[in-house]
């Protein structure tokens, strides 16, 4: 399980997680996983495994 950086709104985090997502069917990944958290300080984060 990878993380990517912390970002202020879920819009973001979502674009990020988008883009992880494309890249890794692009690569011949059969069902990425890819999911948006929250902190307890309000930020997103974008959670991928390869």
């Amino acid at each position: 399980m990878y993380e990517s950086r912390l970002y202020d709104s879920r819009s973001i985090a979502q674009y990020v997680a988008m883009c992880v997502r494309d890249d890794q069917l692009l690569s011949g990944a059969r069902e990425p996983k890819v999911h948006i958290f929250r902190t307890r300080k309000g930020k997103y984060g974008v959670k991928y495994q390869v």
